[in-house]
């Protein structure tokens, strides 16, 4: 973390830039202040982060500045670096990358890489001596094989290396704070020196020394809490620009202090741990990637084995039932041609699943069929299921037309919905049926007796009749069937949910395809970068944040796009410390590095269920609001309705024979009836229909 320090008399003065500071006179305004010193101005310059890089801008000071010597004009600006000196006015400052003020002997930090920090000539030995020890510690490092034995074998090899007497090494948490995961000595890591050392070199992400713990200013004095004597040391581990853990070591006895070098040897042992455990990490990664290659393997040879074994079944079925065929085509009378109907509806079913089942095509496709075709298809069927109940099918003549639909499927579809209905008919009574011709279709009008429930078709005949074209409505005991007349009126099959995915690190695709088969989502690969170009319109966006160059710009990206503003966006293999930035940007969720398909499959599904249920509770408020507009109006009308109701009546008594007044009358009644259709539609329930739509009754 950088500082600005300067010296108020004799006293070293410091502080932390942590973000945007106003250096002036002013003590109110500006963090930074010497309120005496009239060479500065009030609001003199701004100290500010600019592309990663700290800068200083003059804000048009009267005096002006200096950086290292050289001037910065009114207004201008000048990159920093560390240990620059500054002059604002007759102000002295400087600029550093670390803690100012160290003595580098007792109190030192940011030291360098091993082989850039080599002793003096004469200091030989003790190079050779410590990198022994540096290069025996870590053999003994690299025989770990787990996270937790490796953080433990950095503890004890630090404190052999280097002569400490205690020592402990904590593990940073998901949630931010830390924990002690192991120690020795009797060393109190929740208050005094060690608690504040740690906070320290997390908050700075740099090794410390300190020979003279009780007055050290880093630490604010926290040792007098123990009245601790002795040098101390300190260490992050970072893997991936992330600090894992931290490593503490201290000497109990005033006296023997570490060295520089000694810091430095703490440093390097700290990085290969921290290099070991990425390679512990690593190998824990691949293992758990082939774990879900594993499983993603088993699945599909499972999924292999039972459409193996499906077809089997299916073709077994198809032989018993040509037998059953047979026989029924060997007998007389109306059960007879019943059985041979069912016979050959489940041997068109079978044959419909086998195909399904081995090609994964689509078993018909629409053609243009006439309406006799059609009837002559169903009708015979029916009838002889009504026959043998006693009940009569009143169907009018066909007219001339045609329609396009799926022909046999078509047909078994109608099949599949009429007769379950019809078998609910009572003894005796008769079904009438009518086509009625529209502008763009053919309806097939079948009106049952009272007392039929709704119908509730099974899934096999809901979703083909969407396949074939055909749209079906139940409203007062009247079953209507609409056939399309033109081939681009046919609606169109449901495409399935779009998954986007954006990542660069495409040997994981397969990962996100089990995902997309296995949700019944087409997988849709995109860069990092929205394209300009439309694209299909997605249910779902999956942001791989190790997979990307930056997430957080990324999901900030697509959420700019107006194509993307409302799409449930996912980030996973994230680091938990960029989960609130990814939040903030926009993404919906977010899943850590390590995650198997099953919880991404299961996320998914969740964000599937959340949207269902922002889908209906929206249509559930429309449909109030309408409702509650339709009393509103219903008051409204009738009150001005009922006077001009009463005012042509009179009207008429006077003048009876003019026929305006009756044409008037006419109107006030037709109104009349409009207002109770409103009356009915606040007083109703919705009726709830396969498929989740819901319809208000009103007649």
């Amino acid at each position: 973390m950088p500082f600005l320090s300067w010296y108020e008399g004799d006293v070293l003065c410091r502080h932390a830039l942590t973000g945007e500071c106003q250096v002036g006179r002013d003590p109110v305004l500006c963090p930074v202040a010497s309120p005496r010193d009239l060479s500065v101005s009030r609001i003199h310059a701004l100290v500010w982060k600019r592309n990663g890089h700290w800068s200083i801008r003059d804000l048009d000071s009267r005096n002006g500045g200096l950086v290292d010597g050289v001037a910065l004009p009114k207004g201008g600006e000048s990159d920093l670096t560390d240990g620059q000196e500054l002059h604002l006015g007759d102000w002295a400052l400087d600029y550093t990358e670390g803690f100012p003020g160290l003595d580098g002997v007792n109190f030192i930090e940011r030291v360098g890489e091993l082989f850039a920090e080599l002793p003096a000539a004469e200091d030989a030995g003790l190079l050779m001596r410590g990198l022994e020890l540096l290069h025996r510690s870590t053999d003994g490092l690299l025989q770990e094989g787990s996270t937790n034995a490796m953080f433990r074998r950095i503890l004890t090899e630090s404190l052999e290396l280097l002569g400490a007497d205690r020592g402990l090494v904590v593990m940073i948490d998901p949630g931010g704070g830390w924990r002690s995961l192991h120690r020795i000595g009797d060393l109190e890591d929740r208050q005094g020196l060690s608690h504040s050392v740690v906070d320290y070199v997390l908050e700075q992400r740099t090794a410390v020394l300190s020979n003279a713990p009780l007055i050290d200013p880093r630490f604010g004095g926290a040792s007098l809490v123990e009245l601790h004597r002795g040098a101390v040391m300190c260490a992050p581990m970072e893997i991936d620009q992330t600090v894992q853990g931290v490593l503490y070591l201290d000497r109990s006895r005033e006296g023997r202090p570490f060295t520089r070098f000694d810091l430095v040897l703490l440093k390097a042992l700290v990085r290969q741990g921290a290099l070991g455990l990425r390679h512990i990490q690593l190998a824990q990664r691949a293992s758990g990637q082939a774990d879900a290659q594993g499983e993603h393997l088993r699945l599909q040879a499972l999924h292999e084995r039972t459409l193996t074994r499906s077809a089997e079944l299916l073709g077994s079925m198809s032989s018993s039932l040509h037998w059953i065929q047979s026989y029924a085509e060997s007998g007389y009378g109306d059960r007879a041609a019943i059985l041979r109907h069912q016979a050959e509806r489940l041997q068109y079913l079978v044959g419909s699943g086998l195909q399904e089942t081995l090609l994964e095509v689509p078993f018909e496709t629409p053609v243009s069929t006439s309406l006799a075709t059609l009837q002559e298809a169903v009708a015979p069927a029916w009838r002889d299921l009504l026959r043998i109940r006693d009940i009569n099918l009143d169907l009018e003549s066909v007219p001339k037309g045609t329609i396009w639909a799926a022909g046999n499927l078509a047909a078994q579809a109608l099949m599949g919905l009429v007769e379950p209905i019809l078998m609910q008919v009572p003894e005796g009574a008769t079904v009438h049926g009518e086509w009625l011709e529209q502008s763009a279709s053919w309806t097939l009008r079948l009106q049952f007796p009272g007392g039929i429930p709704i119908p509730t078709p099974d899934p096999w005949t809901f979703h083909t009749l969407q396949e074939a074209g055909i749209v079906w409505r139940w409203n007062d005991q009247s079953l209507s069937l609409v056939f399309s007349r033109q081939v681009d009126q046919v609606p169109e099959a449901a495409h399935r949910p779009m998954l986007g995915l954006v990542t660069e690190e495409f040997e994981l695709m397969w990962l996100f395809e089990s995902v997309a088969a296995a949700g019944a989502l087409t997988l849709l690969p995109l860069e990092v970068e929205p394209s300009h170009l439309p694209v299909p319109p997605l249910s779902y966006l999956v942001i791989d944040a190790m997979g990307t160059p930056d997430a957080v710009a990324c999901v900030e990206a697509y959420r700019r796009t107006p194509a993307f503003a409302t799409v449930p966006i996912l980030a996973v293999r994230a680091p938990d410390d960029l989960y609130p930035r990814l939040l903030a940007a926009g993404a919906t969720d977010c899943l850590p590095d390590g995650f198997r398909w099953e919880t991404l499959h299961h996320r998914l599904q969740v964000l599937k269920g959340h949207e269902e249920l922002q889908r209906k509770a929206l249509a559930v408020e429309r449909l109030e609001s309408l409702r509650q507009m339709a009393g509103t109006l219903k008051h409204e009308i009738n009150n001005p309705l009922a006077v001009i109701s009463m005012q042509v009546e009179l009207l008429i008594r006077k003048y009876p024979e003019e026929p305006k007044l009756s044409k008037v009358m006419e109107m006030v009644e037709r109104i009349r009836v409009l207002v109770q259709v409103l009356q009915k539609m606040r007083e109703s329930t919705p009726e709830e229909y396969p498929g989740g739509d819901s319809i208000l009754k009103l007649g």
